[in-house]
């Protein structure tokens, strides 16, 4: 597992949610993939993580942009590991613990693992970063 893989992970699921294509966004989660997102939802499998990213690209991520950026990659086992993404959102209507269409910040958690040569995103938390004080790496975000 290298940085490379990992930045090439991250600008995939950047452009495949910038051009609202949620089969090329799910297409690099494994089949049997988990994703908790902001505010708790917990989809399970890839299928459902299409279905769920779609209804939200159809009405308020519709007009969305989001910028990620890989912050931190730490292999746990040959073939596996953990990433932290960092991103800003723009453009979306109004969703999110603030409730508001401002720019919302948060990092993104996958454990990835190495299959038919590509990374795959096993396992997926999502976190919105509140407005305050920076944490973290986020004060150059």
């Amino acid at each position: 597992m290298n940085e490379q893989d990992a930045v090439g992970l991250v600008r995939e699921i950047e452009a495949a949610w910038n051009g609202h294509d949620m089969k090329r966004f799910a297409a690099r989660f494994a089949p049997d993939a988990d994703f908790v997102n902001v505010v708790g939802a917990w989809w399970r499998g890839r299928e459902e993580i299409e279905a769920q990213h779609a209804a939200r690209h159809a009405g308020v991520f519709r007009d969305s942009t989001m910028h990620l950026d890989l912050a931190a990659l730490k292999e746990i086992a040959p073939g596996v590991g953990v990433m932290h993404v960092t991103w800003q959102l723009g453009g979306h209507g109004g969703s999110g613990p603030t409730g508001t269409t401002d720019t919302r910040r948060g990092i993104w958690s996958w454990t990835v693992r190495e299959h038919a040569g590509e990374l795959e995103i096993v396992s997926s938390h999502n976190t919105d970063v509140l407005p305050g004080p920076a944490v973290g790496r986020l004060e150059s975000a």
